[in-house]
């Protein structure tokens, strides 16, 4: 096994580790070190709720700024599409969710009260501005940026993007399993964690399975239900999904998603232009994994489910969010979990025990994301083609010569 992937699967490792060591030795540990776990993972909590609102803009600002390639209506175009795939796979993942784990009977009938662990001392930084303002103007920023273009404002968003990336790289993402190990604690001295790890391996069946039956979807309806093509298809990304799985990153798996994308369409133009632009904004696999793990979860501490209205404004939000999702492990749902409090009304240790099992989800939709992507650019390109023959006004790119010429690669 090489280092390289060694690298790749540690951080994973040392969660399932986190996750599956508090059982057999929780009992033995003294009830004061939990106490400081638990307040250093609160604490660590406080100082990434205090810059998460500049890390969302940055990552926002710089994505949207930066898709510059062709003309205006190219770019707005992508933007609605992969909001409009990426919300559509949320509320995929609530219905898949919530008929799932009633199917599956997933209760909280086994979860006793038990004495609560109690953190050795608080810790609270003021929020200078909320997550979702920080959001929307990020948005509003970046698409005024990529409408109209600005050398300085790109190095800025350049700038930002570097900062917020160093944060989570180099200091927030080797933390990570501290970070989750107070909450685990906590999860363990309540006897949460016991029921719900016997309880969630049932789930993630479900999640796969939801996963790849959209997925299937997807390149059956690209592939005009034709089962020669859907197995041309699904043969060239298949590489770069199996990438994504032994690395646990889209971005890892990016050059062999270019050369996949490249013989789907049948041009290294078209597939250079769409892939770097939506690897990590476009992310299918989580979207449907997020919902039902937080249904789950819910269900887990006794809460009663969402409706259909709460949870839409909840997709609304997180399908916007992924414009923010920060190229590292565990980065959708760092930056998802300040909207579950917000409007799913999450506490600290429901966020603690989603974090902890969605790391250990993370290869499965991971490959769900890469291969996702593998689709993506041949329902953009039909879509394309088809509205660009649309007459459209001048600021949108309404002339032929200004649009990127894309059109479905011929198979051979």
């Amino acid at each position: 096994m090489s280092k390289e992937l060694i690298k790749k699967i540690k951080l994973p490792i040392f969660v399932l580790a986190i996750l599956v060591l508090p059982i057999f030795f929780g009992s033995q540990i003294p009830v004061e070190i939990k106490s400081i776990s638990y307040a250093l993972s609160l604490s660590m909590k406080g100082v990434l709720e205090f810059l998460l609102p500049f890390i969302i803009f940055s990552f926002v600002f710089s994505c949207l700024s930066n898709l510059q390639k062709g003309a205006l209506f190219f770019v707005f175009l992508l933007i609605v599409c992969v909001f409009v795939s990426n919300f559509t796979a949320l509320m995929l993942g609530y219905t898949s969710g919530y008929v799932g784990l009633n199917l599956l009977h997933f209760t909280a009938s086994a979860i006793e009260s038990s004495p609560q662990l109690l953190p050795a001392w608080q810790f609270h930084l003021p929020k200078l501005i909320s997550n979702d303002i920080a959001l929307l103007i990020g948005f509003a920023t970046g698409i005024f940026f990529s409408f109209w273009p600005s050398a300085k404002a790109k190095n800025i968003a350049s700038s930002l993007n570097k900062l917020a990336n160093g944060f989570l790289k180099k200091v927030f993402i080797p933390f990570l399993p501290l970070f989750i190990l107070g909450f685990i604690f906590k999860l363990e001295h309540e006897q949460i964690l016991q029921t719900a790890l016997s309880l969630y391996g049932p789930v993630l069946i479900l999640i796969v399975v939801s996963q790849w039956c959209y997925l299937c979807l997807w390149y059956l309806i690209a592939s005009n239900f034709s089962f020669k093509k859907f197995l041309f298809y699904i043969k060239n990304v298949f590489p770069a999904s199996l990438v994504g799985f032994s690395t646990i990153s889209s971005a890892a798996a990016m050059p062999v998603l270019l050369v996949s994308t490249e013989k789907n369409l049948n041009n290294s133009e078209k597939a250079k232009m769409l892939v770097p632009a939506i690897i990590n904004i476009h992310t299918i696999g989580s979207a449907i994994g997020i919902p039902i793990l937080s249904l789950a979860t819910i269900i887990t501490f006794g809460l009663p489910l969402p409706s259909l209205s709460t949870f839409a404004i909840f997709a609304l939000y997180t399908a916007l969010a992924k414009y923010a999702v920060a190229a590292v492990p565990g980065g959708v749902i760092i930056v998802v979990a300040p909207i579950l409090e917000a409007h799913l009304g999450f506490s600290s240790d429901m966020i603690g025990l989603i974090t902890a099992v969605y790391l250990i989800c993370d290869p499965f939709g991971t490959v769900a994301n890469v291969t996702a992507n593998g689709v993506f650019p041949i329902m953009f390109t039909k879509l394309h083609e088809k509205l660009k023959t649309v007459n459209l006004p001048t600021f949108l790119g309404g002339k032929e010569q200004d649009l990127p010429e894309l059109s479905e690669g011929e198979i051979s």
